[in-house]
């Protein structure tokens, strides 16, 4: 069984039909769906004295809980951790071995804050909390917190690692042989200590056999207390009880902090690590690394500006290099397409590989959400139907995932990519109350589409990294639940993509990435503050595939700002490179409407 949710689902089912495998070895379920059952539901139907194995590597412990209390509604039922991955075993020799390429600063100058600012903070917060330590897991967090980058993960600038923080120490976890002795001797400085990848395993175990000595010793000298009390207690009168203290005037709640003596692991933290402490040892919560790496500092942020204005340079470039060759009837597919773009931003001395598989797509091909160009069988991009591009690139500075859909006029697909480009300003200008959820301006993210009887399938915006994954929590503006337990903050960096699609016929989208700033509103209700978003993404919007006379004055008035700002920070850079090609397509898109 494998059950999806639609990002997902089209790209599956492609995979599934290829290898005829579909009504044969699988059954695919679409998550949300009224007859698709929830894993836990699923579970609830099997019969008596049913145990069911898991990978505990690959599965969370938030996620392993309720799985294992909807199978114990039968004692004769269970969760099984299986250590060894079946997968695997049928995999043999075959698995080609973990990656392990070297590991690499990021430089205080690009990242902003030194490892020991970062260290000191965590700890704080740790003896806040009352917690003894944190296992951390995320492999972006653990690259962030250490300043460091890898490899090991395509389109993700991280390594394989774990972290093991407590008030006094820290290790990291990790093949020492990805370890170049500069980073070493960074590390030393910092009072990191760098040990073996599995060594984490019984680093574990012994952390819990000391917390379980702490409990029993506690336990036992408790219980010597209360007996010594209680014996005192019998040979006194009794006392009359204390009256209660009125409150002062004016006393507020006290500030709630969530007070643990656990150790504490992150939402996605495995199962596996949560078994080695000990179930009843372990407090999974977001972690206080997601949310620090949430926020940006200044550094970051400037990153995020010039690496967006280098990449806008790169993509016009790529654009218009598209637009000739397609208008000199050469035949280019979607593959070949997406290799030019890739080569135009390796022009940049700053770049450092893509963030995620291009997506060049063409006509039907468009309405994949997640589509991959296959090099042997790639369509030809067709003049006459939706050319969608989803394309992004890492930088030192921070990564870059901008979109653009560049679909023929005169159609089906002008008309939504109309509507759909009023979704972008909406959100663009949005003025709303320091907090707010991403849940919350989902809404007004959709509202012209549904007032057109439209929608999408996916999230309007993710969290994006800096230098990082592209896709980051805990921020994200869509209609998941979870996004409504996120007030958005300064500083958090968030991609605006809403799209259209028609399966089998096209597939739309227009994305920007943005930053969470403050906004200078004139009066600021309940102290609360106000935010806003800044837009780093600077490439232009067609205009040829909007119906202009439908647009309000507001609207014109901010494209034209927007388009202004492009031609103004982009074309500096075309001009270094001496691309008239691409200059004379950005002056030609950012003409004043």
């Amino acid at each position: 069984m494998a059950a999806l949710d639609a990002r997902a689902r089209l790209a599956a089912l492609r995979e599934l039909m290829r290898e005829r495998n579909i009504g044969v070895y699988w059954t695919l379920m679409k998550q949300g769906m009224p007859d698709v059952p929830s894993w836990s539901a699923w579970l609830k139907e099997l019969g008596p004295t049913t145990r069911v194995g898991i990978d505990p590597h690959v599965l969370s412990a938030a996620d392993a809980k309720p799985l294992s209390e909807a199978l114990a509604k039968d004692p004769t039922r269970s969760l099984v951790p299986v250590n060894e991955n079946l997968v695997d075993l049928v995999w043999g020799q075959g698995r080609p071995p973990r990656p392990s390429n070297p590991i690499f600063r990021l430089g205080d100058e690009y990242a902003g804050e030194s490892v020991g600012s970062k260290l000191s903070k965590l700890r704080e917060n740790l003896t806040k909390t009352g917690s003894p330590g944190t296992v951390i897991t995320n492999l972006d967090e653990v690259a962030w917190l250490f300043n460091l980058r890898g490899s090991d993960i395509p389109y993700n600038p991280v390594f394989f690692a774990y972290a093991i923080v407590t008030r006094d120490d820290a290790t990291l976890y990790v093949n020492p042989a990805s370890v170049p002795q500069d980073v070493r001797d960074y590390l030393s400085q910092n009072n990191v200590a760098v040990l073996e990848y599995d060594k984490v395993w019984p680093a574990l175990a012994s952390w819990r056999r000391l917390i379980e000595e702490q409990k029993a010793a506690e336990k036992a000298k408790a219980e010597a207390e209360a007996a010594a009390d209680q014996e005192r207690k019998d040979k006194l009168p009794t006392p009359e009880p204390p009256k209660p203290e009125p409150a002062a005037n004016g006393a507020g709640p006290k500030e709630k902090v969530q007070k643990t003596d656990k150790v504490l692991i992150g939402r996605k933290t495995s199962w596996a690590v949560a078994n080695a402490l000990g179930d009843e040892n372990v407090e999974a919560r977001r972690s206080w690394v997601e949310d620090a790496k949430a926020r940006k500092n200044a550094v970051e942020i400037e990153g995020f500006r010039r690496s967006h204005i280098r990449d806008g340079a790169a993509l016009v470039r790529y654009f218009a290099w598209l637009e000739e060759a397609l208008g000199k009837g050469e035949k280019i597919n979607e593959f070949d397409a997406a290799t030019q773009l890739e080569k135009f931003r390796g022009e940049n001395k700053l770049f450092k590989g893509l963030s995620f598989d291009t997506i060049s797509s063409t006509g039907a091909n468009a309405a994949i959400i997640h589509y991959k160009p296959d090099e042997e069988n790639s369509a030809v991009i067709d003049v006459n139907q939706v050319y969608l591009c989803d394309s992004g690139g890492h930088s030192t500075l921070a990564p870059r995932p901008p979109r653009r859909s560049a679909p023929s006029p005169e159609s089906a697909t002008s008309v939504c990519f109309h509507v759909l480009f009023k979704l972008t300003p909406g959100l663009d200008e949005m003025v709303f109350p320091a907090g707010t959820t991403g849940y919350v301006l989902d809404t007004v993210a959709r509202r012209a589409l549904w007032k057109d009887g439209l929608d999408y399938r996916h999230g309007t915006g993710h969290g994006v990294g800096h230098f990082l994954n592209v896709h980051e929590g805990p921020q994200g503006i869509g209609p998941r639940v979870a996004y409504n337990a996120i007030g958005l903050q300064e500083g958090m960096v968030l991609s605006n993509e809403p799209g259209y699609y028609e399966d089998g016929k096209f597939g739309i989208r227009i994305e920007s990435v943005v930053c969470v700033k403050n906004a200078p509103t004139p009066n600021n209700f309940g102290g609360k503050g106000y935010l806003e978003f800044e837009n780093f993404t600077m490439c232009p919007i067609q205009t040829k595939m909007i119906d202009l006379r439908l647009l309000s004055q507001d609207e014109k008035d901010w494209l034209n700002k927007y388009h202004q700002e492009v031609l103004a920070k982009v074309k500096p850079e075309l001009e270094a490179l001496g691309d008239q090609r691409a200059i004379a397509y950005l002056e030609r898109e950012c003409e004043v409407i």
